[in-house]
Parts: structure tokens; sequence; C-alpha cells
């Protein structure tokens, strides 16, 4: 099992000298809400988790990273960060951007606790490839360099050869590794691997899952051949609507597995949809279908901003999540009317129960706070006080 212990921040957007604790007296937190207003620094948090954990990739994640055109990467904005993470309920995995003399110990965890250390070096990388790839005002907005390349950045990556993964791997320094031998040696043999949702070893693999806050939308992808749903085994996974197109998700499901595409319908019918259903896939034309309860029938990319968000989630969470799962969503409550957001938390309250893993959201409505234990809810507000 894997959860969230602390965050420790140094002069990175708000925070000029910050630590976040996901634990009430050192006890983990299934489902947490960072709260506060506009500018308080939630996101900032959710991108340096997201970021941080992606220094458990063995080599340099030059084609994992996820960059945003319109601001530069979290980290070549943040001075110092460690994330400590819980990890079998009994070790602690620290996560440090930084230098080894700046790392926080845990006294709670004396000689369990286990460090990645990469020095702050690691930034140039990543601004070299910003700078040189990211910042072109041609390219989408937000993407990541694992999709189709530009010939540029195909040429670009084909002259860096190994030298920046190299230097990854000089700047990453693993202290006290033999205290979770076995879990980086899961993660090494398994990494960009081959998976689908029926593999149970994916199930005991780390996984940090980011919804951010605008990409939460179902896209109108007209297609003319049963879609293939196939994903490698990453660490960290920002969703993206055209990458993760959720028509085709379905159709391949109900193509690929069946049984399990009925009892997902199920669910997602008695618990997620209002006044309509989810009624078939139209083969043919590989279109999911949904009838209201007037008898219309229309395509999914119909359906109210409101109720793709929470389609999106509830169906990513479902087939992707496990105990060694984190979600991070971005802005719960981003187009929901007050009704849906109260259906959101039960909705994640039930996922998160029936998975096992760990979600964090971030919210500035005050009917999100209200659903949540005030040992579960972290206001940053006080930030900009």
């Amino acid at each position: 099992m894997i959860r969230l212990s602390k965050l420790y921040i140094r002069n990175c957007g708000v925070f000029s000298n910050y630590l976040i604790d996901f634990t009430q007296n050192g006890i983990s937190q299934d489902l947490i809400c960072l709260s506060g207003v506009n500018g308080s620094g939630k996101t900032t948090i959710l991108e340096l988790i997201f970021s941080l954990a992606s220094f458990l990739i063995p080599r340099f994640p030059r084609n994992k990273l996820f960059f945003d055109r319109l601001k530069p990467h979290i980290l070549t904005r943040t001075e110092f960060a460690q994330l400590d993470l819980i990890i079998d309920e009994n070790k602690l995995l620290s996560l440090v951007l930084g230098e080894e003399d700046e790392v926080q110990y845990d006294e709670n965890y004396e000689k369990l606790q286990c460090f990645v250390i990469v020095r702050e070096e690691i930034k140039s990388i990543i601004q070299n490839i910003e700078d040189t790839i990211v910042k072109s005002p041609e390219e989408d907005k937000d993407f990541q360099l694992d999709e189709k390349l530009p010939n540029k950045l195909i040429r670009f990556l084909a002259q860096l050869k190994d030298e920046e993964s190299d230097t990854f791997q000089q700047e990453k320094n693993i202290k006290n590794q033999e205290i979770l031998n076995d879990f980086f040696k899961a993660i090494e043999k398994n990494i960009d691997k081959d998976i689908n949702y029926s593999d149970t070893v994916r199930l005991t693999l780390p996984y940090f899952f980011l919804f951010n806050s605008h990409d939460r939308e179902i896209l109108d992808i007209r297609y003319t051949s049963v879609p293939k749903n196939k994903s490698t085994y990453e660490i960290v996974y920002s969703y993206n609507p055209k990458r993760d197109d959720l028509e085709k998700l379905l159709v391949f499901y109900d193509y690929a597995y069946p049984e399990e595409y009925k009892s997902l319908v199920t669910w997602i019918n008695k618990h997620i949809l209002s006044d309509q259903k989810i009624e078939k896939i139209n083969r043919p034309d590989f279109q999911v279908v949904l009838k209201t309860e007037q008898g219309k029938e229309h395509g999914i990319e119909l359906l109210s901003s409101g109720e793709e968000s929470l389609l999106i989630l509830a169906i990513q969470i479902h087939l992707k999540a496990s105990k060694d799962s984190i979600i991070l969503i971005d802005e719960i409550d981003q187009s929901l009317h007050p009704e849906f957001q109260e259906k959101a938390i039960k909705m994640l309250r039930e996922l998160q129960q029936e998975k096992g893993c760990q979600i964090v959201v971030t919210s500035h409505s005050d009917i999100i706070w209200n659903a949540f234990e005030e040992k579960s809810i972290i206001r940053l507000t006080e930030v900009l006080e």
C-alpha cells in the first residue's frame, strides 16, 4: 500500500517555507480535500506531488514529463521539495528535489526511511527540453512528449542520445535502498510494459493519476474500426481527453471484456448518470449511445459538462485504481451544480472504499468542504494571510 505522508516546500509559488501533512496524528487519510480560495496553492501542490513521483522512474522520464505551454515546469520553479510516501504502512520513501544536507528525517520511521534525492541541476535538463520544444506557439497548449511528435522534436531527442538519462542517474542518489529493494525491483521490471485492465500485476504497482481542472471533457472523435485501448505501465499519468477518449475506451471494453463492461455500465447507470443511462454500443458506427427517460437517444459527447466530468472520473478510477494508487483531482467542483458536487463526493467515497486507493481533491466550494471530516481537510487560505 502507498499513501501520502508529508510534503515539504521551499520557495515555490505562494509557499516560501511550508509543510503539508496529509496524515492525522501519523495516520494516513484515504480521502483528502485541499481547500482554499483561488491562488492559495492547491494546483501547485498537486503538480509537485505528480512531478516528484516521476523520480521513481528508473531513467530520466524525458518522454513522460507533462508540460504546460502557458507556464514553466513546476520543478524549475521550486527551490526545494520533499514528498514523503508511506509504503506498506511501516516504511517511508522520501522523494527529494534538492541537496542531501537539506533532507527532512521523520523520527517515527527511524531506520525505515529511504530517500531518492535528485539534485537541483536536473532543472536545467527540464529547462532545455522546455525552451527548445515546448514553448513553440504552433503546438497544442498542453501535451506530453509521448504523443505524435514533430520532426524537430524527434531530431532533438536523437541528438541527446542518453546524455540526459545518464545525468539523471548521476544526480539521483538513493539512500537506504535496501529498505525498499523489492519495491524498486518491481518498478524496474514492469516500467513501460504492456498492461490491460484485467492484469492483476498492475494492482500491486505504484500509480499516480492526475486529473487537471480543464481537461475533463468528452470529445467528438469518430472511429472507423474497433479502437484498441492499449497502455503501458507508467508511474505517473495525466488524463488527456484526446489520448484517453472515453468513447474509445468503452467501445473497446465492450468488445474485449463484455462481462466486465456490463458490470461497469450497470454501476455507472445507477450511481452517476441522472435522467438517462448508457443504453448500448452502436457497433456499426463504434459509438456509445445513451437513452433519456423520455426515450430519446444521443451520443455520449452530448452530455453536459458536469456529467462529462463525473463520468470521466468514475470510469477512469473504477478501471485503473488500486490500493497502490494515488488519485489527484484538481478543482473537483468545476462545472458541477451543487447537486452534482454532492454526487461527486459520494461517488469518490464509494470508489475509494471499493478500490482501496487514496484520493486527493482540491476545491474552493464550501459544499465540498462540508462533505469532509475536519481531519481530512487541509486549509490553504491561511498561507496567503
